[in-house]
C-alpha cells in the first residue's frame, strides 16, 4: 500500500520538479489520486477468500463463516461478500432465512480458510487475520447488519438469476468496490464478520466469495 510521502512548494524557477505530460504543444501536469483514506487509489494490497459450496445444516443458528481480525495494528477494509447459491446440485428447495452480523470474538473450530493473493508478489496475509467456515464456537453477534432470506431451489429463476450474476452482494453497493464510495464494512482489532443460517434444513448449497483490502 502507498501513501503520499512528501509535499512541495511550487516556485516558478526553482524548487522541487512537478511531472507533466505532453499533450497537443501542451504540458499538462500528471496527478496520482488518493482515496478518502489517504492512501493512492489501486495502490493496496486486495485479498480473498473463496469459500467452496458447503451442504447447508439440519441446525438452526449455524454460522456458515466468520473472518475476524485481531491484529493490533493493520486494518481490513471488506469491499464485496458475494453469497452463491449452488445451481447445480439437486435439491427440493426451501426458503432459507440468513443474517449477516459484526463479530466481537474469534471463530474457532471450523474449517479455516486460506486467503487469495490477488497479485502473487505482495505480501502474504498477516496471521492475526484470519477466516473459517463452518466455526464450532466463538464468533460471538455483535450488531446485526442484515436479515434476509434466499431459496435454496437450483431450478427458481431469482436463484439462478443470483448466481449468474457472481451471487448476492452483502456489502452495501455505494460502500463496496463497485461504488464510487469504496469505504467498505472496516475491521478494527477484535472485530469481525458473519453469516448465519436461522432456518434448518439440508436442503440447499452456497458458497461465498470475500474481497477485501488491508492496510
Amino acid at each position: 500500500m502507498s501513501l503520499p510521502n512528501d509535499s512541495i512548494l511550487v516556485t516558478p524557477g526553482s524548487g522541487a520538479q512537478v511531472p507533466t505530460h505532453l499533450v497537443g504543444s501542451n504540458e499538462y501536469q500528471v496527478v496520482m489520486v488518493a482515496s478518502l483514506d489517504g492512501h493512492i487509489l489501486k495502490s493496496k494490497n486486495v485479498y480473498f477468500y473463496n469459500i467452496a459450496e458447503q451442504v447447508h445444516v439440519a441446525a438452526a443458528s449455524t454460522i456458515h463463516w466468520d473472518l475476524f481480525n485481531a491484529d493490533a495494528a493493520l486494518l481490513v477494509r471488506v469491499l464485496s461478500i458475494r453469497q452463491r447459491p449452488s445451481i447445480t446440485t439437486a435439491v427440493t428447495g426451501v426458503a432459507f432465512s440468513w443474517t449477516f452480523q459484526r463479530t466481537t470474538a474469534v471463530g474457532t473450530g471450523g474449517v479455516a480458510q486460506t486467503a487469495v493473493l490477488a497479485d502473487l508478489s505482495q505480501t502474504a496475509l498477516d496471521a492475526d487475520i484470519t477466516c473459517r467456515s463452518k466455526p464450532t464456537g466463538g464468533a460471538t453477534p455483535g450488531v446485526l447488519q442484515e436479515s434476509y432470506s434466499i431459496h435454496s431451489e437450483e431450478t427458481n429463476v431469482g436463484v439462478i438469476a443470483i448466481a449468474c450474476c457472481g451471487g448476492r452482494e452483502l456489502v452495501p453497493l455505494v460502500m463496496s468496490g463497485f461504488g464510487y464510495d469504496d469505504r467498505g464494512l472496516i475491521l478494527r482489532q477484535n472485530q469481525g464478520l458473519s453469516v448465519t443460517q436461522t432456518f434448518n434444513s439440508v436442503a440447499g448449497n452456497t458458497g461465498w466469495q470475500i474481497v477485501f483490502t488491508v492496510e
